[in-house]
């Protein structure tokens, strides 16, 4: 079983993705963050497996949240989650070292089944 972290500010947004990762088996511990400074300190104290991290968190960005990230633990799988499908956005995550964007804007049962696949992808490549 894996650590899982979820950075966002929303917390409607934070609750569904919990919820996921709840139903989904992958973690048997889930880390919440609200903040960009709160993010750092959770990814400075805990080893994470997985994380979902939003792009406008305060006070910096999600790709600084997803770059420190990945700085202090190459290994974590990274997904951007946003209500913008932007391409600058997923770029910019993209770059600092995220492996997928979710739009929650779309229509629920894409962002379900968007969820549900990268959840499922990474419990199995936690699991071995």
């Amino acid at each position: 079983m894996a650590t899982f972290f979820i950075a966002d500010d929303t917390e409607g947004k934070l609750q569904m993705l919990k919820k996921f990762v709840e139903q989904s088996g992958i973690a048997t511990t889930i880390l919440e963050a609200r903040t960009s400074e709160e993010a750092k300190g959770v990814i400075d104290t805990h080893a994470i497996d997985a994380a979902f991290i939003d792009y406008e968190i305060p006070t910096e960005n999600g790709p600084a949240i997803i770059a420190h990230l990945k700085s202090v633990q190459p290994e974590a799988r990274i997904a951007l989650v946003s209500a913008s499908d932007s391409p600058t956005y997923q770029e910019n995550a993209l770059d600092a070292g995220a492996e997928a964007c979710l739009c929650t804007s779309y229509a629920e049962d894409t962002v379900v089944d968007d969820v549900l696949s990268i959840l499922e992808k990474w419990k199995i490549e936690l699991e071995g």
